[in-house]
Order: structure tokens, then sequence, then C-alpha cells
């Protein structure tokens, strides 16, 4: 395309050179070269300079404001997990992270006992306007005894305030009670007479 255009350039100019109007003085020719082109410059290759990373507040809260109950009778150690009398802020977004209990000791978690299709709760986000329901599947480990579920997560917000608004708020509603573990009766061995 170069070449194309720099040799009608010249064409053109050396077609006026040549001609003369009456007699006077010939206009003066001018040479073009292949390197002369109305194209407009290239544009640099550097990467830009980015804007610096700009930190937004976020807070751990140990024990979210959750509610929920076990998944069906066919799964009583699976139990659902939702956020409870809370509205996020816009622009908040909670990470879940793995469920705790307290006191330790009375059940520990176990994914098992969950349907393999229901989403475990680490990893899970909550915004202000999505907040499924997760799963944590759990296992008995005392005879008796009872625990609070508790699922942690890492809130991320537009400002602290709205950080520190989810401070405060009533923790988890999902109580577990150990069911006694049954022990089998061993019948009486029956006296034999001495005699």
């Amino acid at each position: 395309m170069r070449a194309l255009v720099a040799t009608v350039s010249v064409a053109v100019l050396l077609l006026t050179g040549c001609s003369s109007s009456d007699g006077g003085t010939p206009t003066p020719a001018v040479t073009v070269t292949a390197d002369d082109t109305t194209e407009p410059a290239p544009e640099p290759t550097d990467a830009e300079s980015t804007q610096p990373e700009q930190k937004q507040p976020s807070i751990s809260i140990a024990s979210l404001p959750i509610g929920g109950s076990s998944v069906d009778d066919q799964h009583p150690n699976c139990y659902s997990v939702s956020l409870t009398d809370t509205s996020l802020p816009a622009g908040t977004t909670i990470e879940l992270g793995s469920a705790t209990f307290k006191p330790e000791g009375v059940f520990a978690a176990d994914q098992q006992s969950c349907p393999g299709d229901l989403p475990a709760c680490p990893g899970v986000r909550w915004t202000a306007d999505q907040h499924d329901t997760c799963y944590v599947g759990v296992r008995q480990l005392a005879g008796s005894g009872s625990t609070t579920l508790e699922v942690p997560g890492q809130a991320t917000c537009e400002s602290q305030s709205d950080c520190d608004s989810l401070l405060g708020r009533s923790g988890s509603q999902i109580v577990l009670t150990a069911v006694p573990t049954e022990t089998p009766e061993t019948p009486e061995t029956p006296e034999t007479p001495t005699g």
C-alpha cells in the first residue's frame, strides 16, 4: 500500500512540474521517497501504568448469623446453613470458611453425611443480592452433650462502616445435641445349680 501511495503522489507531482502555463518559469518538481506516507505513527508498545491497588476494608467473623436444620430423615446429620436476620450492605461479600463447633468434642465436621450434590460451605460467597444455602455434614463424637455449629466468614466491604455493621450480630442458631448411644443389653446368664 505504501508503494502505491508514493507512486501516485510522484506521478501527480511530476505532471504538474512539467506543465507551463504561459511560458513563464516552470513550477519546481518535488521528489517523493517511498518512506513518505500519510499513515499515523505507530502506537507505543510499552505497558500502560496501572492504578495503585485500592484495598477494601475486610474483617473476619468467627460466627456468622446462621440458621438451618437437618436436610431430611435420610440425612439426619446433614445441616443446611443460611444467613438469618441479616441483610448485607451493597458491595459486601462474605466468603464462608469451614464449620467449627463450640464447645468442641461433641460433634465434628463430616461432609460425607451429606448427599454429594449439595454444596459444602467452604468457599461459598454471600453478597447483598445472593446468599445461597450451603450444607455441613456432622458426625457425633460423644455420647452426650450439646454444641453449636458455627460457620466463620471473611467479609470484604465497600467501607469500614459497612464491615463494622456486621459485627455483633447474633451468631449461629444451629444447636446439635448428642443422642446417647444405645448399648445392646446383655442377657443375664442363668444360674447353674450347684449340687
